[in-house]
């Protein structure tokens, strides 16, 4: 309780008064019931506490909150600048609201600050029933959202954390849920150049951002369950990236260890598997399990000599030392985030952001002959169809619960549009497996405006639920088509698809029937007045910019097998040139057109070659245009190319990107930075290393190469690597 003692002399004491058996019961527990947390221990005058927070894309599960778009639609914007902001407005709701559950004595779930996000993981996958959670399938990319997430979360105080962040699942966790394996005992085979650069890079980045814990996945990797995998809890974790925080686990992935993995026989050689590679807090199933605690043979596990009470108390330090980072063993009044009240819970200004990051999310995939924006509304008749129009699904998985009075669905926010208003779900449900058809016909038989909401939401695709292809589900095609056949000819159709992982829109894309598509992922609360405004370019924000955070391929037929966790063929990274996707990792239409122009490096130049020493940064510039007459958002891509690699390399790589506004007719001149880093090649066995030869750089609004054009240009230079730089193992 000294607060002139250093963090480090606190924890030190703080865990010398502790016993085996409290020990035990703090790293045991890290899930609590309804009303009661982890168990204090009254003799010191510690308090219970809640490790489980859902922070993803709002306050989830814990009543009132603000609801963001879902964090897959937060990708999709691009903005670092979004991230940080739903994320600081998430993390003031959930201090406000603990402090007013501690005042009552409430510590029970999802009542604490500790939160289990962002979910950093690969989209590797669309299928995978998880895709809704990433940032996407670039690895550099969602290293960069994280951190501005992981940093807007804990805020930037000097001595306190507003709540904490929590990385997961570590790692080589992107599918199976359910199909065709289950997750609970599916063993991920990573070859090490793919481990170490797709799936570990992320999980760096937030390290570095400063991450307070890093929760464990239910999966193996190479034969050894993750929440008892050494190489990766401590070597990689701890001595190759210094981490100092807890791991966690998944909801009973300890118990899994034993009873879905079978790579332990018994609880006390599974808590020792565990705690021995760096696990620190248990995260047990709940109810619902068949299993007991595993943690609760800790003491056991000390008796028989598998395990030592020193490497105990080494793992309960980090425990310790986060609940002091957020107060709990300081005077009240020195913590400012003491002071947030219930008042900031739906505040205006939170409304706003959730409004502002919806319309920031929506990807423009198509728009005949400029359909949009709409310039003449409101109609005369307008259809609104198809499951989504009216449907709570519009919120995504890990979600604060829907309060109506908050609530725009799609409905509602575009029936605004038309004088005459006709509807019809066709669909119970998403998953349309009973279609009628005359919801539809008679809906848009008058109509000039058609929107045709479909989507998956979490009755096709969420946590525990994969999908078996990217097919629309069930007769949502067939209403798609009913729409057109029974619209007048010249009825504008738009396509409004609510998904996370990609589905099959190319019937859809092909069709000249069909004006615009628009990707609204899941919006959350903010989703109808959002797409009115982005659909008539109604105020600010209101001009498209957001990008696809993920290839989206045409078929099934293009995806390897789930269980193949090899990345040839998968990504922008390693896609093969004889599949094209139906729209690029990165691709999104605008309301205007821009244009870039004079390409500058800063290096020295060699008989025309600019040439840069290995080891350090590069720095560019370029201008860009608008070039038409509406003032909009512009994501300026950069990407490199190794030419002459010793080792195989992505086919090109995001290595910077920023979104900015940009005046209409104006030009904005905007300066890059390509780190060492980036420029560097995994070497087996060895590390990484900066190479002599020659890369390329492309810059512009999209990727180099690709077929489908966003209808601006890409700039391209090339530098030449002078000498050789290793740069370790990370």
């Amino acid at each position: 309780m000294n607060i002139s003692l250093s963090w480090e002399e606190r924890v030190d004491d703080l865990v010398s008064r502790l016993t085996l058996g409290e020990m035990m019961n703090q790293m045991a527990k890290g899930r609590a019931d309804a009303t009661t947390g982890t168990p204090g221990i009254p003799r010191l005058g510690i308090g219970q506490i809640d490790w489980a927070v859902e922070c993803l894309h709002g306050d989830a599960r814990a009543g009132n909150a603000t609801s963001f778009p879902q964090a897959i639609g937060l990708a999709a914007t691009w903005s670092t600048d979004i991230l940080y902001r739903v994320a600081m407005a998430t993390s003031l709701e959930v201090r406000a609201k603990n402090n007013n559950y501690t005042k009552h004595g409430l510590y029970g779930f999802h009542q604490g600050l500790t939160c289990f996000s962002p979910v950093i993981n690969i989209l590797r996958d669309p299928r995978w029933g998880r895709s809704q959670e990433t940032y996407g399938e670039d690895p550099y990319f969602t290293g960069i959202m994280a951190t501005n997430f992981v940093q807007g979360l804990q805020g930037d105080h000097p001595r306190y954390a507003r709540a904490t962040a929590g990385c997961k699942h570590f790692d080589a966790y992107a599918g199976p849920e359910d199909i065709p394996e289950s997750r609970f005992s599916f063993d991920a085979v990573v070859n090490e150049r793919d481990w170490r650069t797709t799936f570990l890079p992320a999980f760096r980045a937030c390290v570095n951002a400063g991450s307070y814990s890093i929760m464990c996945s239910y999966t193996s990797i190479n034969g050894v369950p993750s929440c008892a995998n050494n190489e990766l809890l401590t070597t990689i974790l701890r001595e190759e990236w210094g981490f100092t925080g807890y791991v966690v686990s998944d909801a009973g992935a300890v118990e899994y260890v034993r009873h879905g993995h079978n790579y332990t026989s018994n609880d006390v050689d599974t808590v020792a598997a565990c705690v021995n590679a760096g696990c620190n807090l248990d995260f047990p199933n709940g109810n619902w399990s068949d299993f007991t605690n595993a943690f609760y043979s800790m003491v056991d596990a000390v008796k028989q000599g598998k395990l030592s009470q020193e490497t105990i108390s080494e793992r309960i330090r980090p425990l310790w030392y986060t609940r002091m980072r957020l107060g709990e063993f300081d005077p009240p009044e020195m913590n400012p985030y003491r002071s947030l009240d219930l008042s900031i819970i739906q505040s205006q200004e939170h409304q706003d952001l959730s409004e502002e990051a919806a319309m920031k999310s929506f990807v423009l995939l198509k728009n005949l002959n400029n359909t949009l924006p709409l310039r003449q509304a409101p109609y005369h008749w307008i259809a609104i169809v198809g499951p989504m129009i009216d449907n709570k699904e519009i919120f995504g998985d890990y979600s604060p619960e829907m309060d109506p009075k908050f609530t725009v669905t799609p409905y509602y926010g575009l029936s605004v549009l038309g004088g005459n208003i006709t509807s019809g779900e066709g669909c119970n449900d998403n998953r349309c497996t009973h279609y009628i058809y005359n919801d539809i016909a008679s809906a848009v038989h008058d109509a000039e405006i058609v929107f045709v909401c479909l989507g998956l939401g979490i009755e096709v695709e969420q946590e525990s639920r994969d999908r078996s292809n990217i097919s629309l589900p069930g007769q949502q095609l067939q209403l798609l088509k009913d729409a057109i056949k029974y619209s007048p000819k010249d009825a504008k159709i738009i396509l409004i698809i609510f998904n996370a992982g990609a589905v099959d829109l190319v019937w859809a894309e092909h069709n000249d029937r069909i004006s615009a598509i628009i990707a609204a992922f899941y919006p959350a609360q903010a989703t109808g007045t959002a797409l009115r405004k982005i659909i008539t370019n109604d105020g600010p924000y209101s001009v498209p910019a957001a990008r696809t955070p993920y290839t989206w391929p045409q078929s099934t037929d293009q995806l390897p097998p789930m269980v193949n966790y090899t990345m040839d063929g998968r990504t922008y990274r390693y896609l093969r040139d004889d599949q094209p996707p139906l729209y690029p990792f990165g691709y999104g239409l605008s309301y205007t057109e821009f244009w870039y122009e004079s390409l500058h490096i800063d290096t020295p130049q060699r008989d025309g070659v600019y040439i840069l020493k290995a080891g350090e940064d590069l720095h560019g510039h370029v201008s860009v245009l608008n070039i038409g007459k509406i003032t909009a958002d512009e994501v300026i891509q950069v990407y490199i190319k190794w030419c002459n690699a010793t080792v195989t390399t992505p086919n090109i790589q995001l290595v910077y990107f920023s979104r900015l506004p940009i005046l209409a007719q104006d030009r904005i001149h905007f300066s890059f930075t390509i780190k060492a880093e980036q420029m560097a090649v995994w070497l087996d066995k060895k590390g990484w290393a900066v190479e002599p030869g020659l890369i390329n750089v492309f810059v512009g609004g999209q990727q180099p190469f690709q077929q489908k054009n966003v209808g601006s240009n890409v700039l391209n230079s090339k530098f030449l690597i002078s000498g050789y730089k290793f740069l370790g193992k990370y």
